[in-house]
């Protein structure tokens, strides 16, 4: 199955091009109106919680040393208005291998420094430097597709290994804030989809505030014999904070990756009824260019949600147009049903092309089932 998608399109009538024109002014005012000089030190740690039961204050951090092959993910989502909170962590060694553990308890808050389990984010600089650690057992897996058949009955029949990890995360890139996407673009995707305005307020369903930041990453990943490897390569974080409703979404698409150069894009597309509008920067020049235009050509396997490849076009605010492909290394599917929703997250190690340039990144679909 291939699926394309590109947005805005490229012809508008004359009154939707008023329509968007007004849309992206009153935008704009909002923004000013709610921007209090762009995002500051005290948002890299929590925010004042909601009274919502979703309520999610969520950190995330991939890496990649794409020489090595060596690559993975973690997060700690808090939920302060839940009794526990999430975690999980996932390393590849060798493609379609995995080391890997989640965790359902409640998370340690300390100045500085999350922590559930044995896996630790620390804040070394704001809106510069993370440091994350972990010393303890995960679970090996030969084929990553198997983390979505582990339950408590079956997790003993997997092979256990003691592993020590600390890996350092520091900008690339400036934090790029979601609410300073295009104003023009998202307008014009928001018309040219007819989208209905109880669907626009579904959006506060998957988060408040969020931005996210291309990085460098160093360190090391050793297991209990005293056999490593030394990371040297680059990565991605994303914080957000506010609902986080998994069901609200009928689909979204995560896309990210660094290259050689100081390159890195980031590229978000999220539909939620009528609304289906991409949002995200390319990094270039020392600088963060939001996504004006983008189109996304899927290659999936026969059930429609299993990503294999993907094509990428993306017109920067800048004036650039970027062409990427991307093959899917290492899948990692994430089963949210557990949780209370029919919700999956297809989460791929997935090596990229833009030119000469090769990088490896993250490729995520989320579907409902």
């Amino acid at each position: 199955m291939r699926e394309v998608v590109i947005n805005p399109k490229d012809e508008l009538s004359a009154a939707q091009r008023l329509k968007a024109g007004m849309l992206e002014a009153a935008y704009k005012i909002y923004r000013r109106a709610s921007s209090s000089g762009g995002l500051k030190e005290d948002d890299e740690w929590l925010h004042a919680t909601g009274a919502d039961p979703d309520w999610n204050e969520s950190y995330y951090f991939n890496f990649f040393d794409s020489e090595k092959g060596v690559g993975g993910f973690t997060r700690i989502g808090l939920l302060p208005n839940k009794e526990r909170d999430v975690g999980i962590l996932v390393v590849s060694l060798r493609k379609g291998s995995i080391l890997a553990t989640a965790f359902d308890m409640k998370s340690s808050v300390q100045p500085g420094k999350l922590s559930i389990g044995g896996l630790e984010f620390s804040l070394c600089e704001p809106l510069k430097r993370w440091r994350v650690r972990y010393a303890g057992e995960l679970v090996s897996m030969d084929d990553s597709r198997m983390l979505s058949h582990i339950d408590e009955g079956k997790a003993e029949a997997f092979k256990r290994v003691n592993v020590e990890i600390e890996l350092t995360f520091d900008a690339l890139s400036p934090c790029f804030d979601f609410k300073d996407a295009d104003p023009a673009a998202l307008a014009e995707m928001i018309v040219s989809r007819k989208t209905r305005l109880k669907d626009l307020r579904k959006v506060s369903r998957i988060s408040h505030g969020h931005y996210e930041q291309a990085c460098y990453v160093r360190g090391s990943i050793a297991d209990g014999n005293g056999d490593g490897v030394s990371v040297d390569g680059t990565g991605h974080r994303d914080h957000s904070w506010g609902v986080r409703d998994w069901s609200a979404p009928k689909s979204w698409t995560w896309l990210t990756c660094q290259f050689p150069g100081n390159m890195a894009f980031n590229l978000s597309r999220v539909v939620v009824g009528t609304m289906d509008v991409f949002n995200g920067f390319v990094f270039r020049g020392g600088a963060n260019h939001p996504v004006r235009k983008a189109m996304v050509e899927t290659l999936f396997e026969e059930d429609g949600i299993t990503q294999k490849e993907v094509a990428i076009r993306i017109w920067d605010s800048g004036g650039l147009e970027h062409s990427v492909s991307g093959k899917v290394e290492t899948l990692v599917p994430l089963d949210l049903r557990a949780q209370g929703h029919n919700t999956i997250v297809n989460e791929a190690l997935t090596r990229y092309r833009l030119g000469d340039r090769e990088g490896m990144g993250i490729s995520e679909y989320l579907r409902q089932l």
